[in-house]
């Protein structure tokens, strides 16, 4: 399966999702590109049994184990180095590769010189198309995603942009950013401009990616006639509070490193305080939705307002402090 100077290497960040995984590198056996490929999976300290399944079951696959978890970025630039093909494809573990998905993408980078970047159609589990595409983020989209601003309405139009919400998945298009969960690029780009950038643990590190990419003066493009099923965090729902904050240091860095820190430091102002007021606002809404629906005795929604609340509360009581101090 690998070869010296392979058309693709296919990299594989996993940590603890040892089912996903073996049904993704099925999805690849039985759906593998008419070119010469290899896989290697980075595994971030899984404690589920992730490594002695793929040495059992995938022992041609190149796996590299991290004693930590080292994060998605860095676990990604462990592998480039030690892979051999012409395009390099990041993929999720959670993933489903279609028929002829790979051959799709390589064929496109290979007809067309201007393109940095590619990605597929990304499908639910359902069938139905799942939003992979952004514009670059802003100040206000994240202001109306992350803080109260959301719970009044404010600056829904700037979020809608940012997520792209007319965007036509049935058409070949530049675009800013493409998910993380499957996005294939040159080696020679990868040269050129760098890896993943390491002070993104998770979260926003394809943002960081794609935006340098353009800044070199290539293309990034979405290709729909590439089909890949995406299940979507399968290692994040681990640890949702953990993960929020992630986004968020994730996010700040980001603006950071391509707004500028003055920016990013006024925008903290208003940015983090309100953050903190959404939490308060879900807390407080919660618990009067959670009475009302224990009066007229709806489970399912009560259940819902208890998570929420106890999310709140943990926010508000245990990491309010992280966001003001180590972010």
């Amino acid at each position: 399966m690998t070869k010296r100077n392979s058309k693709l290497s296919i990299i594989i960040v996993s940590w603890n999702v040892r089912r996903d995984l073996c049904n993704c590198l099925r999805s690849i056996e039985e759906n593998p590109p008419s070119y010469d490929y290899e896989v290697i999976v980075v595994d971030n300290a899984s404690t589920d049994g992730t490594i002695e399944t793929i040495k059992e079951k995938f022992p041609k696959i190149k796996l590299i184990v991290n004693n930590e978890n080292r994060g998605f970025a860095a676990a990604n630039n462990l592998a480039i180095p030690e892979s051999q093909g012409k395009y390099i494809l990041f993929l999720n573990p959670d993933t489903i590769v279609h028929k002829n998905a790979l051959d799709v993408l390589i064929e496109f980078m290979d007809n067309n010189d201007k393109a940095g970047a590619c990605g597929p159609k990304l499908l639910n589990s359902d069938g139905t198309i799942q939003p992979s595409t952004r514009h670059f983020p802003d100040f206000y989209s994240a202001l109306y995603q992350n803080t109260v601003f959301r719970n009044i309405g404010i600056f829904r139009k700037q979020y809608q942009r940012y997520r792209m919400s007319d965007f036509s998945f049935n058409e070949q298009v530049n675009v800013d950013i493409l998910m993380g969960a499957a996005i294939m690029t040159r080696r020679s780009i990868i040269d050129e401009i760098g890896a993943m950038d390491e002070n993104f643990f998770m979260y926003y590190e394809e943002a960081d990616l794609c935006y340098r990419i353009i800044a070199a003066g290539w293309n990034i493009v979405f290709v729909p006639n590439a089909a890949i099923t995406h299940l979507g965090g399968s290692s994040s729902d681990q640890i949702p509070i953990k993960t929020h904050m992630m986004k968020l240091k994730s996010l700040l860095t980001y603006f950071r490193k391509h707004k500028g820190r003055f920016k990013t430091g006024i925008y903290n102002c208003i940015f983090k305080p309100a953050i903190i007021l959404r939490y308060v606002f879900n807390f407080l809404v919660g618990i009067f939705i959670y009475i009302f629906a224990a009066i007229i005795s709806n489970k399912k929604r009560r259940e819902k307002h208890a998570q929420k609340i106890r999310l709140a509360a943990k926010m508000l009581g245990r990491y309010s402090w992280q966001l003001f101090f180590k972010m």
